[in-house]
């Protein structure tokens, strides 16, 4: 019996009396392509965080492949995760080549032999494989820094698919991106779950954009309100739960739905 990718349960994060997180419940299985959506400060970074085990919950825990994630398995665990955080307008000021970025990414990146012998003719493959997924194979020699932000954004993309991972955390993907480029990116990801079996988590704002892509939308504001799968319209009150009465919901087909604020 195959276990889930990632099984939280019963997960609450922050202080008792105003809590980022309180009693959240949710698996994630191998292929499945699942958008959470939610306000400003609903708690979407920090189950990413959670799972990648950069902070604890205050209760309940967090499995990854079946393995309850704890301090001593948790290098060995993120070694099938690619991990792409919320975009920052700050860049280092290093000399780094595109190629330089992707390798990061590597399994065995970290390791104390690396500073020592280059990727080998195989991992050069991979780096140069992640970087055509994204479409940026052709600047792998330029230095990273000079780089518009949406292409640094697909290449922190391909820093995150070059390690091969069965499962992919990501925090606003599509920032900086534009309408083009998100297209392509979250088609990308749908073939990813489809062909290679990968489990996809991903942060988003706009849901109009990812529905017809996704399986599943988890709506998030401190508690999950409401977990749609695909083609079921999110229920108003949902919607009015998370972002206020004065939010309007516009269905706009029958997978994928729009808001607008007064």
């Amino acid at each position: 019996m195959s276990h889930p990718v990632i099984s939280l349960s019963h997960i609450s994060f922050g202080p008792p009396s105003m809590p980022i997180l309180d009693d959240i419940s949710l698996e994630l299985n191998a292929g499945h392509f699942m958008g959470i959506v939610g306000p400003n400060g609903a708690g979407k970074s920090t189950i990413l965080s959670m799972v990648i085990g950069r902070i604890q919950p205050r209760q309940g825990h967090v499995d990854l492949f079946g393995e309850c994630l704890k301090r001593f398995n948790r290098y060995r665990l993120l070694k099938d995760i690619g991990y792409l955080h919320q975009l920052h307008d700050y860049t280092p000021n290093l000399p780094l080549k595109v190629y330089d970025i992707v390798a990061m990414g590597l399994r065995d990146y970290a390791s104390p032999l690396w500073q020592w012998f280059s990727a080998s003719s195989h991992q050069q493959g991979d780096i140069i494989q992640a970087l055509k997924y994204v479409e940026m194979d052709h600047l792998i020699n330029c230095d990273f820094r000079y780089l518009s932000g949406g292409q640094q954004q697909r290449v922190r993309l391909a820093r995150a698919l070059v390690r091969k991972p069965k499962l992919l955390l990501l925090d606003e993907p599509a920032a900086a991106l534009d309408n083009k480029q998100q297209q392509k990116l979250y088609t990308l990801l749908r073939q990813l779950c489809d062909s290679q079996g990968v489990a996809i988590m991903m942060v988003e704002h706009d849901i109009a954009a990812i529905t017809g892509h996704v399986d599943s939308v988890a709506c998030l504001n401190r508690n999950i309100h409401h977990h749609a799968m695909k083609g079921e319209q999110i229920p108003e009150d949902v919607w009015h739960q998370m972002y206020g009465q004065h939010m309007h919901v516009i269905a706009h087909d029958t997978s994928c739905i729009g808001c607008h604020h007064d």
